[in-house]
């Protein structure tokens, strides 16, 4: 229960970054589009971070309660944080295949979108991976 306690925990903390992130990076970054496309892109970007939590916690969910977690977790980090970069690749090659050159903002606009996904999962994933090394180290110490 105490694991399950620890996911919820890292999903609120994470979701608090990815937030954060995309707000930063919104107001940071140029946008290649009009105004009301810009806020639109804003708007959606926001809308996705609870999605990407929730993704996230189902797949760490999952890795952590098995044997090997540690293991588990990098290989379920490592698949959710390669999710991001196989749709660029794919979106900018369909775009390249369909005859219209990808240019700067779109890929721009893909990288935007990944960053706060990226960082949600990064922050699930080192929650814990501390929190089972410190239980860990609490069971040796016992033992």
């Amino acid at each position: 229960m105490k694991l399950f306690g620890m996911v919820l925990l890292a999903g609120f903390i994470s979701l608090i970054c990815g937030v954060a992130v995309t707000s930063a990076a919104s107001s940071i970054m140029p946008c290649y589009s009009d105004k009301a496309g810009c806020g639109m892109g804003e708007a959606y970007r926001l809308l996705f971070v609870p999605g990407y939590v929730l993704l996230a916690m189902i797949g760490f969910g999952i890795a952590a309660p098995g044997k090997h977690r540690e293991r588990a977790l990098k290989l379920a980090m490592l698949v959710l944080v390669l999710v991001a970069v196989f749709v660029i690749a794919l979106g900018m090659a369909s775009d390249a295949n369909s005859g219209r050159s990808p240019n700067a903002g779109d890929l721009i606009d893909a990288v935007q979108m990944s960053v706060s996904y990226w960082v949600v999962v990064i922050v699930q994933w080192l929650m814990l991976r501390r929190y089972l090394r410190l239980r860990e180290a609490e069971r040796e110490a016992i033992s």
